[in-house]
């Protein structure tokens, strides 16, 4: 029993890992702008005179980059737990 639950926590460890380096290799590719919206950015730098479907699309990006940050901690925190738990 402790030999499979070292596994488990070691290669979902893993497995979470490699997840969480796609989502942020995805969010990576996806933060380089535009040129029109690098420009637009300059013109309205507090982000005032956005529109709501912008405003919600910024809120949803920020859900992403939270989930990208959580998926990384259980990835950490079931590897460590694997690499812990004695063979």
């Amino acid at each position: 029993m402790r030999l499979m639950l070292d596994d488990t926590f070691t290669y979902g460890g893993w497995a979470l890992g490699l997840i969480a380096v796609g989502v942020w290799l995805w969010l990576a590719r996806r933060a380089v702008p535009s040129f029109e919206s690098f420009v637009r950015g300059f013109d309205d730098e507090l982000g005032l005179s956005a529109t709501p479907e912008e405003r919600a699309h910024c809120a949803r990006w920020y859900q992403v980059r939270q989930a990208a940050m959580a998926l990384t901690a259980v990835a950490a925190l079931c590897l460590s737990i694997g690499f812990a738990i004695p063979d």
